[in-house]
């Protein structure tokens, strides 16, 4: 009833404040945490792309720069496999996945552009506020942000809610670890992994999740552009790519290669460099933004300091 009446805006933002605040930290247990899930898949509509594997991919998040899922939607998708993904916009970071891709493409596509893109690329990355696959978790983090924090149960719901909504069947969640990440030690990732994984299973969806260092920013660059240069930097295979940012790509495109049933365990890191390293996977990523609406470079500041 809760959500029915946040996406039908029967809930003014002091009531939706008090339902964000109740469920900070980890007061939702694991019941409460599938009920919310289920809640959240119900009032949205969900996508059916047949069969085979769907793969996609979730940063947890908190991590500056860790702008992987371009580069990782890339490499998939030159391998053949479908992956649509959906992503957000910053919530407790300077820039989210949307913001960066919408930079260099547009984001905001409806449903039927989204399917029409990945029906044609094998891929996407568009902003999942315009899709309505979970219309109430964008309401939940526009809420959210303001007050920043964060809730387990509602960021499980949140993330897998989308991922069923948008057709996935398997999923891979990197979890950055650090003293200023959304996971913040060994224990809290532990803790929300198993969650995860209890509320996936549940739901019959095929979940594994990749611990990453989240000691640091990722990349070059903070901020819309700038991580959008550092993406194309490691697409494009220049000599000054951020190491970091291209070797975590390859870890996460390994891994989620890994989970295909029928792949060889172990291989997946080794594909994806190959793939990224031949040019197929910058062929890959601007033929999606061209499917979108059309590619553009990265705008660069008139003035510009480097710290």
């Amino acid at each position: 009833a809760l959500i029915q009446d946040a996406v039908a805006s029967r809930l003014s933002d002091l009531e939706l404040a008090a339902f964000v605040a109740a469920s900070a930290g980890e007061r939702l247990d694991q019941e409460e945490t599938t009920a919310l899930t289920r809640a959240m898949l119900a009032v949205g509509q969900r996508l059916d792309w047949g069969e085979g594997p769907v793969l996609d991919k979730h940063c947890v998040g908190g991590l500056p720069g860790n702008r992987t899922t371009p580069i990782v939607v890339a490499i998939i998708a030159a391998l053949g496999y479908r992956i649509p993904k959906t992503s957000s916009r910053a919530i407790t970071s300077p820039a989210g996945t949307a913001d960066t891709m919408e930079v260099m493409a547009p984001v905001a596509l409806d449903l039927s552009d989204m399917r029409r893109v990945v029906e044609r690329e094998g891929g996407c990355i568009v902003w999942g506020g315009n899709v309505r696959l979970s219309p109430a978790d964008d309401i939940m983090i526009r809420v959210q942000r303001p007050l920043d924090f964060d809730s387990d149960g509602q960021l499980v719901a949140s993330v897998l809610s989308k991922k069923i909504a948008a057709g996935s069947t398997d999923v891979l969640i990197d979890m950055p670890i650090g003293p200023t990440a959304k996971v913040r030690s060994e224990l809290a990732a532990t803790h929300l992994a198993a969650r995860l994984g209890g509320t996936a299973s549940t739901l019959g969806l095929q979940l594994n999740v990749y611990r990453s260092d989240g000691s640091q920013p990722v990349g070059l660059g903070i901020g819309p552009a700038l991580e959008a240069l550092d993406v194309l930097k490691v697409l494009r295979n220049d000599a000054d790519a951020p190491t970091d940012l291209r070797d975590r790509s390859i870890a996460l495109a390994g891994a989620l290669l890994d989970m295909v049933p029928g792949n060889a365990a172990g291989t997946g890191a080794t594909r994806a460099n190959a793939v990224l390293q031949s040019g197929q996977a910058l062929t890959k990523f601007l033929a999606i933004c061209e499917a979108q609406g059309g590619f553009r470079e990265p705008p660069r500041a008139k003035f510009t300091a480097e710290v």
